[in-house]
């Protein structure tokens, strides 16, 4: 109940609200795909999503069910930049067999609220690692939230706002 999820389209914000929370000394995981990207390129790994989307998908998975599994003693809020249902939107965006990831959402629950971050095109930019256009990644988020619904979530759309105001209203939500 204290695994807090932030998802939404891309480049709406999440990481600028997961690194504010860390600086207010709250337990907080980073979105898996940045990380994932980092590492392959790296490497010259096969886990990307023009080489083998279906690999980049269970990678980001692992992580994140790695991750999981690693604060499940903590007691105290722990924030997600995403989770297990945002990689059925990842599945179906690269068309890959989604029912590991639906079977994973089924089996890592969350608290039943997450706090949704709509896409904004004033402060949506690419780059190296981000290079779908405004339009793809609100769409994105739209299936990611009929997903989060579907699953029975219960969704609180984070206002346009400073980011200490949103970092305010989510730990107003919460209440921990």
């Amino acid at each position: 109940n204290n695994f807090i999820i932030l998802s939404g389209a891309m480049g709406a914000g999440k990481t600028s609200v997961i690194n504010k929370l860390n600086d207010l000394n709250y337990h907080c995981v980073d979105e898996p795909a940045r990380q994932i990207l980092e590492e392959q390129r790296k490497i010259n790994g096969n886990g990307l999503p023009e080489k083998d989307p279906k690999l980049f998908t269970e990678l980001m998975l692992s992580r994140t069910i790695f991750q999981y599994k690693s604060h499940e003693k903590n007691t105290e809020p722990v924030f997600f930049d995403r989770a297990m249902p945002d990689f059925i939107a990842y599945s179906n965006l690269f068309n890959v067999d989604n029912n590991v990831f639906r079977n994973a959402a089924e089996e890592y629950r969350f608290n039943k609220t997450i706090f949704f971050f709509s896409g904004i095109e004033s402060i949506y930019s690419t780059d190296d690692e981000r290079k779908m256009s405004f339009e793809q990644a609100d769409e994105f988020g739209n299936k990611v939230r009929d997903i989060y619904e579907e699953l029975g979530y219960e969704i609180h759309d984070v206002p346009f706002l400073d980011i200490d105001l949103r970092v305010g209203f989510i730990l107003n939500k919460i209440k921990m």
